[in-house]
């Protein structure tokens, strides 16, 4: 399985934060993991990744409710970006959202992978890296993220 770079998670909530870095961290399958508490935060990681040509994570998992800036906005603001399909990047939205709303807004952005319940965990961490490699040969649209 692939070696990623980097992780952003993107959530206000600390111990939210905490329990995913674990996960990822027993994953064995990440470098290195940055964490922005709001979709501001996020935006400001990326640009000067950007203006440094340090290279973007390849997984960014963004929470919806979020003070400030929240998931869905972060999007209309890195649809702004263009940033490059070439970039291999993946965003999944992870959330605790029931609304279908939430769930229909998401697929309906071309820039979202899929849209996953919290807590992240080992096994779907698994199948996104797997997904990422498939993505390196083809674009996929819309995923479907179970639990």
């Amino acid at each position: 399985m692939k070696q990623l770079g980097r992780i952003l998670l993107v959530d206000d909530d600390t111990v939210t934060n905490m329990l995913h870095r674990r996960v990822i961290e027993r994953s064995g399958h990440v470098k290195s993991i940055d964490v922005a508490t709001d979709g501001q935060e996020a935006l400001d990681i990326l640009r000067a990744d950007l203006k440094t040509g340090n290279a973007l994570p390849e997984l960014i998992f963004l929470d919806i409710n979020m003070p400030g800036m929240g998931g869905f906005e972060f999007l209309e603001q890195y649809k702004e970006m263009q940033i490059a399909s070439d970039m291999h990047l993946i965003i999944v939205m992870l959330s605790t959202s029931l609304l279908e709303a939430d769930h229909a807004r998401a697929e309906a952005d071309p820039n979202v992978h899929c849209f996953c319940d919290k807590p992240l965990r080992l096994e779907r961490l698994a199948e996104l890296i797997e997904e990422l490699e498939m993505k390196l040969s083809s674009t996929k649209p819309y995923g479907e993220c179970i639990g």
